[in-house]
């Protein structure tokens, strides 16, 4: 053995560190916690394709619970770092927090016949917006590129937009291409969910791009993919409101034009068959042929000739449901009748389709407020640009459908408006300041 010489001092062995274990617990940096967001949604998507191909009920139930644990991974990574301070963050965080106490004071209040899924997916959801909105200002602070440069991300947005079309497609193929001829469509519980899906996914792309989605196509295209009059009309009311300049003014007002033209020539084909009902009920509604408050269902399927009341029924639940919240009591103002309580107090016995009414009837004025408050603040932070045209159209159609309970395209709608919003104050405030 060669002796070592005077020269050449021993180097201290280093100890090798625990890295697998130290990274195990280490909290997730900022841009981590947006790429877990992705990551998650996108194993959920994966499972809920595989339930609803195979029509499997564990799957499903499998899936309810996976749903709750994405939540506590995403609160996790926000948990355990800090981010820079932000008014406009807090000012989500004091509305969310009004929020929940509303839920709970009408939870207090009604203990009785309590739909605790419902009531979990109602209260856990709008966090999302605080989380993304404090992911993107960690990202933004640290210098760390947008998401879109992770391959692995990436994969994952497609495979978000890919599964449920492929879920989709077999559903089709398994009815004979009917699009009536199935309840469920793709892994939501009806068309109007799935198209709502549709839209979130473009603010998410938004949001994962680092960059707005400047399509009229796109996002026509996905008001019209799953045949929904109504997310149609909240995308066409969004771009008109936001980003609408002469030449996509004259578009969408060919586009309309054409629909017009469509139902003079072909009023009994689809989808021009949907409007005469539509028609017909504000005619009538107008001249008094139809009194909200006392005409039957059997009433209006003789006088419209149709048993299409989708526009009329949506009227007349509303009319039915604000009679019993305005005869209440004041606390029933406050904290509403509890969650499912617009199904039981109802004549119908159905959902409102109407998201600001289910809210205002089942958790009271407190939590309607403290919801509106949350959103307000999004458009506000936003204004006129791209990125509020999926978010916008959301919104419009809480008005006419039951969204709150549709859990990952409401995921995606909150913690894209948090992502986007921080997004865009930034970017104007670096503007403001050259």
């Amino acid at each position: 053995m060669k002796p070592r010489t005077w020269f050449a001092p021993r180097l201290p062995m280093r100890r090798a560190r625990p890295v697998t274990m130290m990274r195990t617990l280490s909290a997730p940096q900022p841009a981590e916690g947006s790429a877990l967001f992705v990551a998650q949604f996108t194993a959920y998507v994966l499972l809920m394709g595989l339930a609803y191909t195979a029509q499997a009920g564990l799957i499903k139930a499998l899936g309810n619970v996976y749903a709750v644990v994405i939540f506590g991974l995403v609160a996790f990574a926000w948990a355990t770092r800090r981010y820079p301070p932000s008014s406009w963050s807090t000012a989500v965080v004091l509305s969310y927090v009004v929020y929940l106490t509303g839920i709970t004071c009408s939870v207090v209040v009604n203990p009785d016949h309590i739909d605790w899924g419902d009531l979990v997916k109602i209260s856990l959801v709008p966090a999302f917006m605080i989380f993304g909105a404090a992911f993107e200002r960690g990202r933004a602070a640290r210098g760390e590129p947008v998401l879109w440069h992770r391959k692995d991300v990436r994969v994952m947005l497609v495979l978000l937009i890919a599964v449920p079309l492929a879920t989709w497609g077999a559903q089709l193929l398994q009815s004979g291409f009917e699009i009536d001829g199935i309840r469920e469509t793709s892994i939501f519980a009806n068309r109007n969910n799935a198209a709502v899906y549709a839209v979130t996914v473009l603010a998410l792309v938004a949001a994962i791009l680092g960059r707005p989605v400047r399509s009229l196509i796109l996002f026509m295209a996905a008001g019209v993919m799953f045949g929904t009059l109504g997310v149609l009309l909240a995308v066409v009311i969004a771009l008109a409101l936001t980003v609408a300049r002469p030449r996509e003014l004259l578009v969408l007002a060919l586009l309309i034009a054409a629909a017009g033209a469509g139902y003079m020539i072909w009023p009994e084909e689809k989808p021009f068959v949907r409007f005469t009902p539509v028609i017909d009920s504000i005619r009538y509604i107008v001249d008094g042929r139809i009194k909200l408050h006392s005409t039957t269902f059997g009433e209006l399927v003789l006088l419209l000739k149709t048993q299409d009341l989708s526009f009329v029924f949506r009227l007349k639940h509303w009319v039915d449901l604000m009679a019993v919240w305005s005869a209440a009591d004041a606390y029933h103002w406050l904290f509403g009748f509890g969650v499912g309580s617009s199904v039981r107090e109802s004549d119908l016995r159905m959902v409102p389709h109407n998201d600001y009414l289910r809210l205002l009837f089942e958790f009271g004025l407190v939590t309607l407020a403290a919801f509106v408050a949350m959103l307000a603040l999004v458009f506000v932070r936003l204004g006129r640009r791209w990125e509020t045209v999926p978010l916008l159209a959301v919104a419009i159609y809480l008005f006419s459908e039951n969204l709150v309970t549709n859990y990952t395209a409401m995921a995606f709608f909150f913690f894209s408006a948090g992502v986007l919003a921080e997004r865009v104050a930034r970017e104007r405030a670096a503007a403001g300041r050259q």
